[in-house]
């Protein structure tokens, strides 16, 4: 059987360079649209079953370039990792990966026809539609389409417990940036339990609160296999001091919904390449920062941790924080603009430093049980959150 490497597959993103030797597959990241950004990659392999492969990603040094300022002394995302590898395309492992600054490399020698290789496990498009549709069969629950992208699709939301006065309004958004896979598992799971009819502490709750979430702030990035941008080029985390309909219409809706219903907590999910940690952001630079918010942040992180072990507290903000927080991130902006509890979460791509799973790391698995978690870490502050 012929070798050959292809990213034309769901979710996938690869320029082929040469694959003609199983021993020197040369493959290229893909750019963004207007060549913004890059850094992710899934790909499919076949005729390689018992080959021994090495690939080489020969312009990933180039994403360095589109660092975050301030993180000279962090070690960036393709440093003491590697690739995860599936054949099913359900469980996905890890080999190692070597990167000398500018090329990063691994090697594998496949034990079936087809193999498949990512920067992380994919979330697929078919199991988020899945995801949304299973849970708008549950009476707590409405389903609505909240806008459209650039590309024409739906943006959806989904609406978890009944609104009436006094309730606090807690909004979960993910996937600004559509490679950040793990925000898929993350809110599936959470979304999962607070559809559980007999878990005493969703039963309460929903007796306060009312949950909008949207899985997914970015759907033409995910269709498209983008690292980070929207169908414009446009980096949705950096659009919410003045979203248009013209370059981030996903940003705008949702913005404009959030000033109809106000915002009690919020938590913006992504992941990030270089960390250990689940690592969490508060409102404790924006420029009404209080003690209020900072205390109420500092138990948050407790009680989270109190949840499970998979969050640690004492992870310092990388680089530093800053002096004052920019405002065109959405947790900033909402922290700021609603003077509430608004959090930004990174998942690691790689592990975490407490506890290190040598065949997978950071895993779908573990991002699922960690999305379990957050209803008992947001109990432990419910009452405190206006």
């Amino acid at each position: 059987m012929a070798i050959a490497v292809t990213g034309r597959i769901p979710n996938g993103s690869i320029e082929v360079v040469a694959a003609d030797d199983p021993g020197d597959i040369r493959l290229r990241l893909v750019s963004d649209v207007n060549d913004s950004f890059m850094g992710y990659y899934h790909f499919k392999a076949s005729g390689i079953r018992g080959a021994d492969c090495h690939f080489h990603l020969i312009n990933a040094g180039d994403s360095l370039s589109m660092r975050l300022r301030g993180r000279e002394d962090v070690e960036n995302g393709w440093m003491n990792t590697g690739p995860c590898v599936s054949y099913d395309r359900r469980y996905w492992f890890r080999v190692p990966g070597q990167f000398d600054g500018k090329v990063f490399s691994f090697r594998h020698r496949p034990e079936r026809d087809f193999c498949y290789y990512a920067l992380w496990a994919p979330y697929p498009i078919d199991r988020e539609l899945e995801f949304v549709a299973r849970a708008q069969l549950s009476p707590r629950v409405r389903a609505s389409v909240i806008g459209k992208t650039l590309d024409g699709a739906d943006l959806d939301m989904l609406t978890i417990g009944t609104p009436a006065p006094g309730k606090l309004k807690c909004w979960m958004i993910a996937r600004q940036h559509p490679s950040e896979m793990q925000s898929g598992y993350f809110v599936e799971s959470f979304v999962d339990r607070m559809l559980d009819e007999a878990d005493a502490t969703v039963l309460s709750l929903l007796e306060r609160a009312v949950f909008y979430i949207v899985p997914n702030m970015n759907p033409d990035g995910a269709r498209r296999a983008h690292t980070r941008m929207n169908a414009a080029g446009v980096n949705l985390n950096r659009e919410w001091v003045s979203p248009s309909l013209e370059r981030s219409p996903e940003v705008f809706h949702v913005r404009n919904l959030m000033e109809a219903t106000g915002v009690d907590f919020s938590i913006d999910c992504h992941a990030d390449k270089e960390l250990r940690c689940n690592f969490l952001g508060g409102p404790l630079e924006i420029p009404s920062r209080s003690k209020r918010l900072r205390h109420l942040f500092r138990a948050f992180e407790r009680s989270w941790a109190a949840a499970t072990p998979e969050y640690e507290m004492g992870h310092p903000y990388p680089g530093g924080p800053p002096e004052t927080a920019d405002l065109s991130m959405a947790w900033n902006w909402i922290g700021e603009r609603f003077q509430c509890l608004s959090v930004l979460l990174e998942q690691p791509f790689k592990d975490t430093t407490w506890r290190q799973d040598p065949i997978q790391g950071w895993s779908p698995e573990r991002a699922t049980r960690f999305g379990a978690t957050l209803p008992t870490a947001l109990y432990g502050v419910i009452d405190k959150l206006r």
